[in-house]
Formats: structure tokens, sequence, C-alpha cells
């Protein structure tokens, strides 16, 4: 007797085929048989009639290595029927670890929200940090990444420099280990420090140890404004000459100039995979983005890590400069009304999150780039901002793209332990926003390449053999919506709102969600990959 018997839905398989109305069948972990009025016996039957069945939704580029130890469920995710998360992007992720260095890479999480001390990082490598994951207990699937910014910082600090013969070697023994492991490949944050001091041929010798275990090399790219263009030939050289299969993350054209530019990069990954590069992006469907506040600071400011931004911040000769470089870069990004303050770690300057730095300037008395290097001090250079500095017309044609996927550049969250914080809402709304708004209301995609891009592209990109299709022998992480009803309500007023529409989501063959509601089942895990 199987477990489950899915009757009666419309399979959306995940290959971008045209969906059919079939029964799956459900055995343990696994999905065993598919078609069409089976008479197999279950011990359970979930009538689907309406509904889509597809597979579990694969988050190709989240943010979830700190917030799962605080919300082990991943409730905004799991509530989207997203049933797998790729972790460890950006070039942030929570290994490696040298302890030399460990006061330093705590310093740089804490800048993007992972707020984690000396004392709780109690691991060194993947396997460490997988192996404590596990045993804590895991709502969805985890796929880690190196981040490059841990590794460069585990073998040579924060400092803004090249490294030496030695060192690079190093880093390349060292993410050859993380590999060996089970890690699914490196990301870089060529944007943030320490990812911004590395050179292109630091990349590409990195990428070479990539293509050999054939991993994927994701990447938030040199910059999205100005340099956008430059920023994705960097990449499309790396994967071109280290043979590494290259992600470009959450793909925009940031900033008023560069708005309409989204299609011209569209055209140049296209152009590059004529020519033999094995090259991808993914996607969140806003027109805003989220990250650090820092991301205002200049990138000298930042060599040797929080402790020496801090120094520099505080410091009056450096002052007249950091004010006028500040100003420049929130210009950019459309002025300091469209920067919107997202979170802060002390309780003495709460009440800014959800206020944009116009509106702090003015509470303050001060100019906005003054406010921008308060907070940041006050802060210890934790807090996080939503830069509202993208286009529709940008956003609809990247989202219109076969080759990209769709990822929530987000972290698992829950409404009621983090309810009053400001957030971006992708957190809770991005899969669900794709269906109902782009697929149900603008037409922009059909449900079956909506549903691919969340599933079997993702899983492609990741050489993830045996999920994001629905087949026998696949794992049963598996998605049922109503397409009539699937919307995200997250906005940015009030994010923390869980998604609807999602009726029934099984991780590993257990169901972790049903009739819309969480069953508090912990049967994800940590997957590795098999070199």
């Amino acid at each position: 007797m199987a477990d489950v018997l899915i009757r009666n839905g419309l399979v959306v398989d995940g290959t971008g085929g045209q969906g059919y109305r079939a029964d799956v069948v459900v055995q343990e972990d696994k999905i065993v048989e598919i078609g069409a009025r089976l008479s197999t016996p279950a011990k359970r039957t979930i009538d689907a009639d309406g509904l889509v069945v597809a597979p579990g939704f694969i988050d190709i580029h989240s943010h979830s290595d700190g917030s799962i130890f605080a919300h082990p469920l991943s409730e905004s995710k799991i509530l989207q029927g997203v049933t797998s998360e790729v972790v460890g992007n950006c070039g942030i992720s929570a290994f490696p670890v040298a302890p030399a260095h460990i006061e330093e890479l705590v310093g740089y999480l804490k800048m993007h929200e992972f707020l984690f001390s000396s004392e709780n990082i109690t691991w060194t490598d993947f396997k460490d940090y997988a192996h404590i994951l596990e045993k804590r207990g895991l709502g969805l699937n985890f796929l880690p990444l190196v981040g490059h910014g841990a590794l460069r910082g585990a073998v040579m600090g924060f400092e803004d420099r090249e490294p030496t013969a030695d060192e690079l070697a190093s880093m390349e023994g060292l993410l050859a280990q993380m590999l060996d492991q089970g890690a699914w490949g490196m990301s870089t944050g060529l944007i943030y420090p320490p990812g911004s001091f590395a050179k292109t041929d630091e990349l590409v010798a990195l990428s070479r140890v990539l293509a050999h275990y054939d991993a994927l090399y994701s990447s938030h790219i040199r910059g999205e404004s100005s340099t956008l263009l430059k920023a994705l030939d960097e990449a499309i050289y790396i994967g071109a000459n280290s043979g590494a299969k290259v992600e470009v993350s959450h793909l925009k054209a940031m900033g008023r100039p560069q708005w309409g530019q989204g299609k011209e990069c569209l055209a140049r990954l296209a152009k590059a995979r004529e020519q033999g590069v094995d090259i991808g992006a993914d996607q969140y469907p806003y027109e805003a983005s989220s990250t650090s506040l820092t991301a205002l600071i200049p990138q000298w400011a930042h060599s040797g890590g929080a402790r020496e931004l801090l120094k520099r911040l505080n410091a009056p000769e450096l002052r007249e400069r950091l004010e006028a470089e500040i100003q420049r870069e929130m210009t950019m990004r459309g002025g300091p009304e469209r920067v919107l303050i997202a979170g802060v770690g002390s309780a003495k300057n709460a009440n800014l999150s959800g206020q944009t730095l116009e509106q702090i300037a003015k509470l303050w008395g001060v100019s906005p780039a003054v406010a921008v290097i308060q907070l940041l001090v006050e802060e210890e250079a934790a807090v996080g901002a939503v830069y509202f500095s993208m286009a529709t017309e940008d956003v609809e044609a990247i989202l219109a793209d076969r080759q990209v996927a769709v990822g929530s550049d987000g972290r698992g969250m829950n409404v009621e332990t983090d309810a009053g914080k400001a957030t971006h809402p992708r957190s809770y709304g991005t899969f669900v926003r794709v269906l109902g708004r782009y697929v149900r209301e603008k037409k922009l995609l059909t449900l079956e390449t909506a549903v691919n891009k969340m599933t079997g592209l993702p899983a492609l990109r990741l050489n993830l053999s045996d999920r994001g299709h629905l087949k026998p022998g696949s794992a049963a992480d598996i998605t049922i919506f109503d397409p009539a009803k699937v919307i995200d309500v997250a906005d940015f007023v009030n994010p923390h709102q869980y998604a609807r529409g999602v009726e029934y989501v099984f991780v590993n063959g257990s169901l972790a969600v049903v009739s819309g509601r969480l069953t508090g089942d912990m049967a994800g895990r940590v997957l590795r990959k098999r070199s």
C-alpha cells in the first residue's frame, strides 16, 4: 500500500511541457507512479481537483543561512511552496571559518543581518555546519554554497589587497575541501568587501576549481547600476576562461540612468551562450532591492572589515570625503526618499525601522549622508535597507526570459516573531507573486513556463538530478496550489503576511503544509552535491 495518492490534479511537471491531468503516488520519500485514474491503494488520498500539482519550488538564491537557527521551519518560504533553498549566496556564507579571523567574519556577517557571535559559531567547515543543522532539524532542504567572502576572509582576512601565490593556492585548496564535503558551488558578492577587493584573475582561478567539480559559480556581479554591462561582461569572461557554470544573481538594472538595459543584459547572456559559455541568471519580481546600508559606503572604507570601517566612519578627517561619496551613491539609487531602513539591531533605533533616510535625516536635523554615517556607527554597521531603484519594464523583461530562474534573495521568516520589523516582502511572496500576478493576472508567462523557472531550471543549473521534476523515482518534494487563488499579500507597508493559495506541500514525502496550514513537520535535509 502506498503512503499517499494525489488524485485528479493538473500535473505541471517542471519540464516546461504542457500540463496534464493525472494522479501521483508517493511511497516514503519518493514519487513511485504518475498516471491517469490510478487505482493504487493508499493510506491517504488527496483530492487535487481544480489544483495544480507541481514539483516543490527551488529557491536558487536565498539567505536563510543564519535565520534558519531562529526559524527552522522557514515558514515564509514553505508557505509559498518552496521545498529547497540554495544558501550561501552573494559571497556571504557561514563557513569556512578560520579561528584567527572569526571576529572579522562575525562583523562581516552582522553587516548582512546574520546575527551570529563568535560563541555561536561552533563549526569550521561545510561538514560541521550541515551536521549542526541536521541535528536541530529542518523544515525544508538546504543546499549550501561556499561564500567567496568567507573563503577569502578565512585565508587572508578582510584586507584590500591581492592574495599572494600561496594564499591563492590555500583558497583553492579550501574551496576544494568544501566541495568534497558536498557544497554546491561558490558565490561571490563583488560589491561587498572583501569580495570587491578580488581581481578577475583570482575569480577565474577559483572558478577553475568549480569547473573541475562541475559546480556552480553564482555571482552578485561587480555592479548593477552605472557599471552593469561591464560587470556582466566580467561574469561572462570568468565563465569563458574557467569553464565553470555561471549564474548571475538577481539580475537587475538599478538606477534611473540604467532603466531599459534589462533587454541588453538578456541579449548579452544569450550571445554568450551561443559562444559556448554556460551562463544563466535568477531574479526576484520586485522593483526594489534590499541589502545592507553599508552598500552606500565607498569600497575603500571597508578594508580590514567592520571594525576598521567603523573607525573610518568616526574619523573627522575623512568625514567630508565620505559624505560626498555616500551622497553620490544614494543619488544613483534614487535619493534618500527611496531608501527605506529595514532592520536595526538595537532597541534605541527600533523606531527607525520602516522610515526612509529622508525622514530620519529630518528627524535628526542632519543631512541624509550624515544620517547614514550616524546610523551605521550607532548600530555597529548592522543595518538593513530597501532601495526602490528599478523600473517595471526591466523587471518584466527579465522575468519573461525562459533562461532566468526565480530566486527570492530573501530568508525564512515568521509573521509572529518577526512582526514589527521592516523587511522586503520577497521573503514571503516571491514565488506566489509570479504565479498570481504574472501568470494569472498579467499573463506575462504561461503556467508551465513559470513552474519550470521555479523547479526544472534551477535544478538544471545546480545539477540536482532527483528534484525539480515530477517523475517516478524523483524525491517527493511536491507543491499543490490553487491557480485561481494563489497570490502574495506581503507588501512594503505590511511585509509579514504569508502567501495564499498553496494548499499542500510535501518535503521528502512528508506533509509540511495541509489545507494551507503548517503541520510543523521537520523532514528537510541538508543536501550534498555528489562529486
